[in-house]
């Protein structure tokens, strides 16, 4: 078993964007029930109800009229769209369908391109790939030099055509004096494909290949449609064009005290006090026995609801306009207030009463028009002492741990862990998760295996973490017996008295198959990567016919046959057949999902997985 440590940076970024709050501004949508938001229109883009892909076939995009859906459809000649809408700083959401070789971009400001590709299957991305930062051009350099700062995404994130993927971009635009020259560079803060982070902190240094040759502080989102066949949904965002919000005018005290209640500081030993231009605890140098209050003031230029957030080795919290927002606590808290246009007082206390852990105080803030920002300095940061990072890669045969996973019931909204869950990875850097106590297959991903920080660093937990991009399916009983059409599936992560685990075996490649006994009958099961990762293929194998008895390959709100055998899963992936089986599929409603059911009467199943 190999083991290497994670990037300390990233990862303290990562608890960064975790201890963050939720923005208080509210998405706006672009509407699609028609192409009025959009500028210069050609006839390529079209507004439409439905949108399928041939897995098979380049540039296919199969549509049904109705509104929801922008689609681009070329037939070799298409044309950019750009939105009536201009934009500075922004937070930028979107859905997008790619057709099988497809290729288009998204440029924010018109100016910097996020490649979207058809990029199903690559195992070492580049600029060019999707969610890739295309390159940037010069054409004074000699040919094989023009092109350069293209930036590839961490990973492949990237689904199979004719899927839904899920987009969000952080862009902080490039700041200009009063005279027009650029102060800062345009940033990428964070890009998340289909749930996973590909660039974050990224630097723009210039306008990307087809964005032009000028920089602004306002402009469109481009959206290209010269290329290939592509397709939007559920585009939104939200404006950051106020300015962030500043402290001032701020002092402090300094008071020794033996005790951190914080609401009786004016009674205690005041050992100094002073002015300072940032709010930091370092005006202090004591390390226990003291408590902080900072007073001063800041503008409000857009009325409405802030958000405010505090982190605190020690005791602490903050009062506005003599009001309590995040109430006296230890660690992290949070409240918000609605505020007026103008001036308004705060007042920040902070107590700590032992050396043995460092001074720590923080505070976030977020509101309309305003992006979530740090209002003290970073080396106020209560940090801590960073977890040891351990991962495990993939290796040039299977690898399988056993450990405890946590998982999210979507439909319930809980967070449970499966205490008999087995990770297997494949050299084709492709990865589930099984639970052996009901035989459900309950999370694929790509790209990268697992984090076993949890599980390694100091006593540990006993959990592990898939790293890479994630698909999240439901974790139930892999069979049941269904007396009548409308017999409930079995629910839980165990799956009851009829199902007895028998361990593994392994082939000649070290890939498992899953055995244990259902109803009295041995089971088998198999998953194993296809196509050099691009999908499983699954094998249940029942020794002799189970009477009623079946598989539920997915359960979903909405399942489409979009094909001969091939069914879409809420659009987000997809379960296939063989053309030529014993075995028929059935859809059944239950409450507010749909089923695919396959009959296990004949002994045996087999399907692909595709995402």
């Amino acid at each position: 078993m190999k083991l290497i440590t994670i990037n300390k940076t990233l990862l303290v970024l990562l608890l960064f964007f975790l201890h963050l709050p939720s923005f208080s501004q509210d998405f706006e949508n672009i509407p699609l029930n028609d192409l009025s938001a959009f500028a210069e229109v050609g006839k390529s883009w079209k507004i439409v109800e439905q949108v399928t892909a041939d897995l098979v076939k380049t540039g296919d995009l199969k549509t049904k009229s109705g509104s929801g859906i922008l689609v681009n459809l070329p037939g070799g000649h298409g044309q950019n769209l750009t939105t009536k809408m201009q934009h500075g700083d922004i937070d930028l959401e979107l859905e997008f369908m790619m057709a099988k070789s497809s290729n288009s971009g998204i440029y924010l400001q018109g100016t910097y391109e996020l490649q979207l590709l058809d990029s199903w299957g690559v195992h070492h991305p580049g600029f060019g790939d999707c969610g890739g930062v295309y390159e940037r051009w010069d054409e004074s350099k000699p040919d094989g030099r023009k092109g350069f700062q293209g930036y590839a995404p961490r990973l492949n994130a990237c689904r199979a055509p004719g899927l839904w993927q899920k987009l969000e971009i952080s862009f902080q635009a490039a700041r200009f004096d009063q005279y027009g020259h650029k102060t800062a560079p345009a940033r990428l803060l964070k890009v998340v494909l289909n749930g996973t982070i590909i660039h974050e902190n990224l630097e723009l240094t210039g306008p990307t290949r087809g964005g032009g040759d000028e920089e602004r502080a306002q402009g469109p989102i481009r959206l290209q449609g010269d290329h290939g066949s592509v397709a939007f949904r559920n585009i939104r965002y939200r404006k950051f064009n106020n300015p962030p919000l500043k402290l001032e005018h701020i002092t402090y005290e300094v008071f020794q005290t033996d005790a951190d209640l914080l609401s009786d500081l004016d009674q205690q030993k005041l050992i100094k006090k002073g002015k300072t231009e940032v709010l930091t605890h370092e005006v202090t140098g004591e390390t226990s026995k003291f408590a902080l209050r900072f007073r001063g003031d800041f503008n409000i230029v857009q009325a409405g609801r802030y958000d405010f957030s505090m982190d605190n080795y020690g005791m602490g919290q903050l009062l506005i306009d003599g009001k309590s927002v995040a109430k006296r606590a230890w660690r992290k808290h949070a409240g918000s207030v609605e505020l007026n246009k103008g001036n308004h007082s705060f007042e920040i206390s902070y107590a700590k009463m032992d050396s043995w852990y460092p001074n720590g105080l923080a505070l976030y803030v977020s509101g309309p028009g305003v992006r979530l920002q740090p209002l003290h300095t970073i080396s106020s940061e209560p940090l801590g002492q960073l977890p040891k990072p351990y991962r495990l890669d993939f290796k040039n045969e299977p690898v399988l741990l056993r450990s405890f996973v946590d998982v999210k019931d979507v439909e319930r909204d809980t967070v449970y862990r499966v205490t008999h869950a087995i990770s297997v990875g494949f050299p084709e850097q492709v990865s589930y998760h099984y639970n052996l106590s009901n035989g459900a297959l309950f999370d694929v991903w790509k790209a990268e295996f697992l984090n076993l920080t949890p599980m390694l660093d100091s006593r540990g937990d006993g959990s592990s973490i898939p790293l890479g991009s994630v698909l999240n399916l439901r974790d139930a009983p892999a069979i049941a017996i269904l007396a009548q059409s409308d017999t409930p599936w079995p629910e839980g992560t165990n799956a009851g008295e009829n199902f007895r685990n028998k361990g593994y075996r392994l082939d000649k490649s070290g890939a498992p198959t899953f055995k244990y006994l259902f109803d009295g009958k041995i089971v088998l099961d198999q998953i194993l990567p296809r196509e050099e990762g691009r999908y499983f293929n699954r094998k249940i194998t029942v020794d002799g016919a189970l009477s009623n008895g079946y598989h539920r390959a997915a359960r979903a709100k909405v399942i489409e046959e979009v094909d001969k055998e091939l069914f879409r899963i809420d659009g987000t992936y997809y379960i296939r057949l063989p053309e030529k089986s014993d075995f028929k599929a059935t859809i059944r409603l239950v409450g507010e999902y749909q089923e695919l059911l396959l009959p296990l009467s004949g002994g045996a199943i087999t399907y692909d997985l595709i995402w």
